[in-house]
């Protein structure tokens, strides 16, 4: 069931729109682009069980699970890929691609606010 699970992933993975990020000059070695995708809350659970309760880990599991290009090629959890692409990265580029997540899965600030300012309480 878990093969299922995983191609079920993969091929929603790649339905979705993908977010480029060219890596700057002399940073990423043979690294030259990376692509990321939103991630479902599925993947989200998927990436917090890889990570074991290990906060550092976490943020590398969801970076890697929203990763699926590399210099325009794609990568993937299943084959192994994007694990092998992940350990290939220079620091700094795992650094950026753990920035780029975050900046795609975070709210703008002020809407942040603006949903917090919303709240209403009832009893």
């Amino acid at each position: 069931m878990a093969n299922k699970l995983t191609e079920k992933v993969e091929e929603a993975r790649t339905t979705r729109a993908v977010f480029t990020y060219t890596v700057p000059v002399g940073m990423g070695g043979d690294i030259k682009s990376v692509g990321l995708v939103e991630l479902t809350a599925s993947e989200e659970l998927m990436a917090a069980k890889r990570a074991s309760g290990e906060g550092a880990r976490l943020a590398y599991e969801m970076a890697k699970t929203s990763l699926v290009e590399v210099n325009g090629s794609k990568v993937g959890l299943a084959d192994g890929s994007a694990d092998s692409a992940w350990n290939k990265m220079p620091p700094k580029v795992r650094n950026l691609v753990i920035q780029a997540f975050a900046s795609l899965h975070a709210p703008p600030e002020d809407d942040a606010a603006s949903f917090l300012a919303s709240r209403q309480v009832r009893v």
